[in-house]
């Protein structure tokens, strides 16, 4: 009998996890059609093929839905992060406000986390997930930075990542209002302040 049930496990634990999948999916899809208030478990269930049922099955609550689908994010950004062969031209996406140069999928990523963070403001346990994820994001932007520029303190490097996030996140804010100013001269604007944060960055990003 252990036999079988070792041998069951695995493929249990593989379709669990497909279900999962399967649901977070759905989820995201439908925060970013209707908003995170209006993405009920009814909707979310509709849309992954289940019934209410067995998503909760899964996840108990549309906030653990929420954790999954962030850390799911964090889990790409962090991957991002320390792709030394990927460069970002961050000049141009906040000058662009990410239009131009961002897939379908960095798109919806970016409503579902203006969603998540609208929820943060009203919701104590979507906030502390949403600050739990910028502290993972932070430290390793951090990490990565005194890595490549030894000769500032960590307290210099904070500072810098932080001013870098501020700038990504007011564009991704910014995103849905009218751009008034020409992309061309705000793109040489941020270009100047990032080769002044980060000396070494290449003519192509943050390399």
């Amino acid at each position: 009998m252990s036999v079988v049930t070792e041998k069951k496990r695995p493929v249990k634990e593989l379709r669990d996890q497909v279900r999962r999948d399967q649901i977070v999916s759905a989820a995201r899809a439908c925060v970013v059609r209707h908003g995170f208030h209006a993405a009920s478990m009814g909707q979310i269930a509709a849309e992954a093929h289940m019934s209410v049922g067995q998503i909760y099955r899964y996840f108990p609550s549309k906030e653990a839905i929420v954790h999954a689908i962030v850390e799911d994010i964090v889990a790409r950004r962090l991957k991002w992060m320390v792709d030394t062969d990927r460069q970002i031209d961050f000049a141009a996406r906040f000058a662009h406000r990410s239009h131009v140069h961002a897939s379908e999928d960095e798109r919806s990523e970016r409503v579902l986390l203006l969603e998540i963070t609208a929820e943060a403001t009203r919701n104590p346990a979507v906030a502390e997930i949403a600050r739990a994820a910028d502290r993972r994001l932070r430290d390793q932007a951090v990490e990565l930075v005194c890595n490549s520029y030894p000769e500032l303190s960590k307290d210099e490097a904070a500072a810098r990542v932080e001013f870098v996030r501020v700038l990504s996140e007011g564009s991704a804010f910014r995103s849905v209002t009218e751009q008034i100013a020409s992309p061309a001269l705000l793109e040489s604007i941020y270009r100047d302040v990032l080769q002044r944060l980060f000396p070494r960055m290449d003519e192509r990003g943050l390399g």
